[in-house]
Formats: C-alpha cells, sequence, structure tokens
C-alpha cells in the first residue's frame, strides 16, 4: 500500500469524485476552506493506494505543529474495498505514517444516542474499538452534533487531558470566532 500525501489539485479530485459520494453535504467543508488550511500547512489529505495504482482509501487529517494528537476529519475506505479488513488496515498504516510525530489520531464518532441512524454509529463506533482506538472521557457538539471522542495510538498513547487541549486547539485553528462561540461546546476531561 502506497501512501500519498496529496496537493491540492490532488485533494480536489478526490473531493469531488469521491467524498461527494460518501459524506452527506452537511458534513463536507467547502473545498475552499480545506484549500486554505492546506496552504496554511495543518491540513494533510493522504490517499492510499494498492499495488496496481488505484485509490483503496483516504484519509484526511489537522495537524497542529507542537501538539501530541492529530484529528481524523475524514476517512473512508472506497465502496468496493470495504468488508475485507481494509479499514482496519488502513488505519494501522496511518498511525504509523504519524507515529514519529504524535502520540494518538482523534476521532469523533456521532453519539449513538442522537445519531440519524444508531444502529451506523454504532458500527463506527465498534469498528474503531476493534481496530485499537480507545474511548476517552470527552465529548462534543460540533454545530449541533453530539461526538463522543475516540484516540487511536500512533506514537504513543496521549492522555485525555493532552486530547482534550490539542482538540480544542485544533478547532479554535479551524473555526473562526464567532462561528466557534456556542457552536463548538466540549464536556468531560
Amino acid at each position: 500500500m502506497k501512501i500519498v500525501l496529496l496537493d491540492e489539485q490532488q485533494a480536489e479530485q478526490v473531493y469531488r469524485e469521491e467524498m461527494i459520494r460518501d459524506f452527506p453535504a452537511d458534513e463536507l467543508k467547502p473545498f475552499s476552506a480545506i484549500s486554505q488550511m492546506m496552504r496554511s500547512g495543518i491540513y494533510e489529505p493522504l490517499a492510499f493506494y494498492d499495488e496496481d495504482g488505484a485509490l483503496a482509501a483516504y484519509a484526511w487529517q489537522t495537524v497542529l505543529p507542537d501538539h501530541d494528537s492529530a484529528l481524523i476529519d475524514y476517512y473512508a475506505v472506497l465502496p468496493d474495498r470495504r468488508g475485507g479488513g481494509m479499514g482496519t488496515r488502513i488505519l494501522g498504516l496511518l498511525a504509523g505514517y504519524y507515529a514519529p510525530r504524535i502520540k494518538s489520531l482523534i476521532i469523533e464518532c456521532e453519539h449513538p444516542a442522537e445519531a440519524p441512524d444508531p444502529a451506523t454509529a454504532r458500527r463506527r463506533i465498534g469498528f474503531y474499538l476493534r481496530a485499537g482506538a480507545r474511548a476517552t472521557a470527552m465529548e462534543s457538539r460540533v454545530f449541533g452534533v453530539r461526538y463522543q471522542i475516540y484516540a487511536l495510538p500512533a506514537g504513543g498513547n496521549a492522555s485525555d487531558r493532552e486530547i482534550n487541549e490539542d482538540l480544542k486547539a485544533i478547532y479554535r485553528t479551524m473555526v473562526p470566532e464567532p462561528y466557534y462561540r456556542g457552536n463548538v461546546i466540549f464536556f468531560g476531561e
């Protein structure tokens, strides 16, 4: 499996050809916002290509300098690759890719109690737990959506306190005022 850090043009192609299909419109940031974060050096869209050079999955992260954790912002295995262990394999590769720089990858999962499809939310959480993530003592509500926060070890295992501080810093960077206030709320640790 080959991991490629996408440039803006490549990222926009994945965005238009894959992400629009894989994520609901209200969960997708405008590509202009992604592009701006890429130019500022805090956003890393990765693509995973199989031995034949075909795209198998993608994982896009927000990574702030001098922090112990990065946020997995978007993660998807292409539909024809799902169900055979590819997702777990890619998460392992992703953790290995970031291991030299960070302790943990932060994963936000919709809380099943409030998710539009609670069964899907529970399956997604189960997948991340089976892949080695752990539940943290933290939850958030971002633009009205309630999330449980999980951590996937990369180059260590960040504490809940570190994850809390890093996630707050990531959102402060991604969501400008006045949008942050009242729309990004954290609970727990």
